[in-house]
């Protein structure tokens, strides 16, 4: 059986260029899953993920003005977005995506979470404390850094930044 492969993205900025050359690449790496941090800032850009062949799961950021066509345009390419945090299960493993860091320190000191990824600052922040996996993946957007996402692979652990 396949690794399952996710590819964690943040921060767009409506960069939608950037967003497709995520989603083949996301596609060439064999990822089962899409999670954007938020900060897509509008549908149109979200709607680039749609040759993504895997599932998005997502959170609103604070720069995501339209929820209700964001949620629309998710929802049509079969994944969800939600407020953040949001929690749930993936292969045994619990996860808390978020955009903004709130709470972050006192998530991880709980150690209810074998992973938190989170967006917001535009800046990569990978580390382990405890159990807990933690990933900023930077932006994807290229506004403020050299835009990056990430490959993680949940069952091997490994982290693999990717640069545009």
């Amino acid at each position: 059986m396949d690794n399952t492969k996710i590819a964690v993205v943040s921060d767009s900025h409506d960069n939608k260029d950037n967003l497709e050359k995520i989603a083949a690449l996301a596609n060439n790496n064999k990822c089962s899953y899409l999670f954007h941090l938020g900060d897509f800032t509008s549908p149109y850009t979200a709607q680039r993920l749609k040759t993504f062949k895997g599932i998005v799961k997502a959170v609103y950021g604070n720069c995501d003005g339209e929820h209700p066509g964001l949620q629309k345009t998710i929802i049509t390419m079969g994944g969800e977005i939600e407020k953040p945090p949001y929690k749930f299960e993936l292969e045994g493993k619990k996860i808390i995506l978020m955009h903004e860091p709130f709470l972050l320190e006192e998530l991880i000191k709980s150690q209810e979470a074998d992973f938190i990824f989170y967006g917001h600052l535009h800046k990569v922040d990978v580390r382990r404390e405890g159990k807990t996996h933690v990933l900023n993946p930077g932006e994807s957007g290229g506004w403020v850094r050299n835009p990056s996402f990430f490959l993680v692979d949940l069952d091997t652990l490994s982290f693999e930044k990717i640069l545009l």
